[in-house]
């Protein structure tokens, strides 16, 4: 014991007089904005391992070492501060926002994190761009302004369907829109309506404000969606609404109006021109020309436009208000808006009002919650359209211009006697009102356990109805001959429970680490009933109480669950080496128990090279970043029960009830499986100056949720199966420049984005061809949404028939000839902003563009077709009329014989650039708004949609008459074109 007593008494004089060295530095941890404490502030002794982090009340204790000088202070979206300790043992510091690493927080599945510690594919598209733009829905307002996302407005229709496929079209059968998650609730995205307007659908997300949107991001690689699992093979788009902030309460008044009209329309011949062609088909054919009167009774004198007759100006207004405040415990936002839009075509409109509240408490130092509560009710009063002869647009295009809209009595005239169309009247007199709410609400719950791990638990519930309330009355078209109405209703709940343990560290400024691990729990609940009626006694009796027979009703409950645990760890090291591992499982009620869990998983990595000391010197270089990931996703959406052998109660065997089979058992169906590879480059030069993201996909689909086809002999039209693979792959480029700043107050931004995307048909097992849709098929080597038919080669010059390509070299032309004719597959597509802001004025201009896509355009073809009776196109002045004629129109013929056959006569290139939207804004200066007792005032005029620049030769190049399909894409059928909108508003602040 002795010969241990030295060396006891010089190790303990030894901690002596280092703890004698150290001192014990306190302080607080402030916003500079407001004053407000700062909790979970890293504060570190420069140039050692020594840190802490601040307290709820911003507050913090840290021992400094006699080594230590300098404390650095640093918290995402503030910058970093260092301050010399010197004698100091109280340091209170106040810490100012960093503008450029706000905009540069990430928002992933179940968390955040840092640009620069980000090793996934994502595209961010802030609220001050969304602002800018008068869109009516969230999905809209994508278009454009991220890269590698395709969104296709279907038609001008208010409130019509909105086709968005980020990273191409990875399935047949399968649903192909990406996960929507709003505030954290996955919300219904796809067309709830029942009835059919021709090709477009009603888009599911309509009733969203946009204007409540702080940021969208669009996870697009496999290590961003994995956490999402079955719902993340088509992207996700997370949406993160306004939230409240500690301070003053601050309200925003914006109300605008505009006038919209269509952006183009199909042109058509004259009465007297119509009945020309008319005999000179019947010239050409053999036959002697009739008279004027011939022609559905037509008096030489009456030229009624249609197109015109149906189109309007029509008026749109925005009503909005938003307040926000609270203090350090309690923070609020709140909001509720008013539109009213008038369609450009008659008889259709859109109304909504939405109402939005978002709370935040801290009840304690350890306990917080918070809630997102929103409500939205629409009633789109909508017309027959598209790929439907009794469509509104669709007849005033097919309708020839020979009939008065009314008689010498005020009545109506049948203007196309063989279908008893007259698009104004068909237009006014019948009811097709579609009243949807939908509600989407969140309560979470935040225990913190200790420094670091928190444990939240998220309710929520997305309910969405819609009412589909229909009357056509027998003098229209659609009501012949006795009138015919229908009442149908659809509801729609879903419940998610998901609780997550979270867990975040920063370890003496070296280490970083963020896991999160949870569980979901989803239960869908939809209600379905149906009622059709006809007979209706008079016209002003126009519900199914009043029908004399109800000839059809249905009604059902349908249930869909789905069941996970997913986790998920990022790590950085230095904020250099960076790594991330997700894994989720999920547990489908759509597949049967043999195949009803699946697992998916991906990882990435990530290299700041730029923060190396090799790259000291190179100072033109701000950031520099490698990343690369791989991982899987699943799709399960096929609709519920595909998996079961299902009967119906509906069959009569001699007379009496009977179950039919209705479809095939298939234990085996399980879920589609999506592999991706990506690889990017990430820069940031010239002190920031200029930002680029360079990206690699390859995306894989095998295993794809396909209804093949079986033998009529089987009596099913075929079975559900996994059948076949698709891939995507392209290059993704984003690109943002400060490229002007001058000392007189002239600043130029530039923001852009370019995708080339490439999509293939890799398999589909025996079946190499499959028609989806008038000319569209998909085949095995070729893209989705390829054309078909036949190889129109010109016009003989001296006999005006056209000549074909004789495919097969048999020396006769048939269907046999027909071959691949175009697709619809982008070879790039994109979208560019250029802001200038100079003292109190503002210029915002934004192009958007798509190239290399082909266009069926459906309606040419209808419209050059002398031989029906249809309304002909302006086209048609440039037929072939004598020999030696040099043209693409062939001479009209009484008889269309093959050029009625699909064929490349009517494909179109259908790549354009538009001037989306033009901003032109002033700010009235503070000195003089601050007496009125104001916070801001804007004015402003834009234009959406205000030029279009294509050589397509329809009415519009964004069109897609199969508005919900992922096969057919592409094809323009009498579709109604888009709007373009001239707006005035006003934002006040206070």
């Amino acid at each position: 014991m002795q010969k241990f007593l030295p060396l006891f008494v010089s190790v303990i004089f030894s901690a002596l007089a280092l703890q004698a060295q150290e001192r014990v530095v306190r302080g607080k941890v402030t916003s500079a904005e407001d004053g407000s404490p700062l909790p979970g502030v890293n504060v570190i002794v420069k140039g050692t391992t020594v840190g802490t982090s601040t307290d709820s009340d911003g507050n913090y204790s840290i021992s400094v070492p006699a080594s230590g000088n300098t404390l650095v202070f640093s918290f995402i979206g503030l910058l970093e501060t260092e301050v010399a300790i010197g004698a100091r043992t109280v340091i209170d510091v106040q810490m100012q926002p960093d503008v450029k690493q706000l905009s540069e927080i990430v928002i992933t599945g179940y968390g955040t994190t840092l640009k620069k510690e980000f090793s996934g594919s994502a595209a961010n598209i802030s609220s001050e761009n969304i602002s800018k733009l008068p869109s009516l829905s969230v999905n809209q307002a994508l278009q454009g302004q991220a890269s590698g996302v395709m969104v296709t407005a279907n038609s001008g229709t208010p409130g019509g369907g909105i086709s968005v496929r980020v990273r191409g079209q990875s399935t047949i059968n399968g649903n192909s829109n990406p996960l929507y998650v709003i505030d954290g609730v996955p919300v219904v995205a796809d067309n709830i309506s029942q009835d059919g307007f021709g090709g477009q659908v009603q888009n599911a997300l309509a009733g969203l404000n946009p204007q409540d949107i702080e940021r969208i991001e669009v996870l697009k690689d496999a290590s961003t969606t994995a956490i999402y699992g079955t719902r993340g093979a088509n992207g996700v788009v997370l949406i993160t609404t306004k939230r409240g902030q500690a301070g003053k309460s601050t309200f925003n008044v914006n109300v605008w109006t505009g006038v919209a009209e269509p952006t183009n329309t199909v042109k058509k011949v004259s009465a007297r021109e119509w009945v020309d062609i008319k005999n000179e088909a019947r010239v050409n054919s053999g036959l002697p020309p009739l008279p004027d009167n011939a022609y559905f009774g037509w008096d030489g004198v009456t030229d009624t436009d249609w197109i015109n007759e149906v189109f309007r100006k029509a008026r749109i207004s925005e009503y909005q208000l938003n307040a926000q405040g609270g203090d350090e415990r309690t923070r609020y936002y709140f909001s509720g808006s008013y539109r009213d839009e008038e369609g450009t075509m008659i008889g259709s409109s859109y109304r909504r009002g939405t109402i939005r509240l978002n709370l935040d408490h801290k009840a304690s130092e350890i306990f917080s919650f918070g809630t997102s509560l929103f409500m939205a009710s629409d009633l789109n009063q909508r017309i027959q359209n598209d790929n439907n002869i009794y469509g509104i647009y669709s007849a005033a295009i097919l309708t020839p211009p020979l009939r008065r809209i009314r008689d010498d009595n005020g009545n109506y005239l049948d203007a196309l006697p063989t279908f008893n169309t007259n698009p104004v009247r068909d237009a006014l007199l019948p009811r097709f009102d579609n009243k949807t709410n939908k509600f989407i609400g969140n309560l979470y719950t935040d225990f913190k356990i200790m420094d670091g791990l928190n444990f939240r638990t998220d309710f929520s519930y997305d309910w969405n109805t819609i009412t589909e309330d229909h009357y056509a009355p027998a003098s229209t078209a659609i009501g012949r001959p006795v009138g015919d109405g229908n009442y149908n209703y659809r509801q729609i709940g879903t419940y998610i429970i998901e609780p997550t343990l979270r867990y975040a560290k920063n370890i003496g400024g070296v280490h970083s680490l963020n896991a999160v691990v949870g569980s979901t729990f989803q239960d869908r609940r939809a209600i379905n009933s149906i009622v059709r009626g006809n007979g209706f006694a008079k016209e002003e009796l126009t519900y199914l109480t009043s029908a004399a027979t109800i000839y059809d009703g249905t009604s059902n409950r349908v249930e869909y669950s789905l069941n996970s645990v997913f986790g998920r760890i990022n790590y950085a090291f230095k904020e250099k080496y960076l790594a991330s591992v997700s894994v989720r499982r999920d547990g489908s009620s759509r597949f049967g128990a043999n195949q009803r869990f699946g697992t998916f998983y991906a990882f990435s990595a990530g290299w700041n090279f730029s923060d190396e000391a090799f790259m000291e010197n190179i100072n033109w270089l701000s950031l520099g970043k490698l990343r690369a990931s791989y991982g899987t996703t699943g799709n399960d959406g096929i609709g519920d029960f595909r998996f079961v052998g299902a009967w119906s109660g509906s069959g009569n065997y001699l007379d009496q009830p009977a179950f039919v089979p209705t479809q095939i058992e298939n234990k085996e169906l399980r879920w589609e499986n999506t592999s991706t590879l990506d690889v990017g480059l990430e820069l940031s030069l010239f002190n920031n100056r200029l930002d680029l993201n360079i990206g690699y996909f390859k995306r894989n689909t095998k295993d794809l949720l396909f209804f093949a086809p079986l033998p009529q002999s089987t009596g099913f039209n075929g079975v559900w199966d996994n059948i076949g693979e698709i891939e995507n792959k392209g290059v993704e480029i984003d690109f943002n420049a400060n490229v002007l700043s001058t000392s007189w107050g002239l600043k130029w931004k530039f923001f852009g984005n370019i995708s080339f995307l490439r999509n293939k048909v890799v398999s589909l097992v025996d079946l190499n061809f499959v028609r989806s849709g008038f000319a569209s098929i998909y085949q095995v080597g070729k893209p989705l949404n390829t054309f078909w038919g036949l190889k129109f080669l010109g016009v003989d010059p001296a006999t005006g028939e056209s000549i074909w390509q004789d495919t097969n070299n048999d020396g006769v032309i048939t269907v046999d000839d027909e071959t691949v004719i175009g697709d619809h597959q982008p070879d790039y597509l994109g979208g560019f902003t250029n802001s200038f802001t100079y003292k109190g004025f503002t210029l915002d201009i934004f192009f958007q563009f798509v190239q290399g896509v082909d266009i069926y355009n459906n309606t040419l073809q209808f419209t050059t077709n002398p031989a029906a009776n249809w309304g002909m196109s302006v086209e048609m002045r440039r037929r072939w009329r004598q020999p030696g004629d040099i043209t693409d129109i062939p001479k009209p013929m009484t008889v269309a014989g093959l050029n009625g056959n699909d064929n490349s006569r009517f494909i179109s290139d259908g790549s354009y650039l538009r001037l989306k939207n033009i901003l032109l804004a002033y700010d009235l200066p503070a000195s003089l708004v601050s007496k009125a007792k104001l916070r801001n005032v804007r004015v402003y005029v834009s234009g959406m949609n205000l030029l279009t620049f294509t050589r397509y030769n329809g009415a519009d190049p964004e069109v897609s008459v199969f508005a919900d399909t992922n096969t057919a894409q592409g094809t323009d059928f009498l579709t109604f074109p888009q709007s373009k909108l001239y707006q005035v508003g006003l934002n006040i602040g206070f």
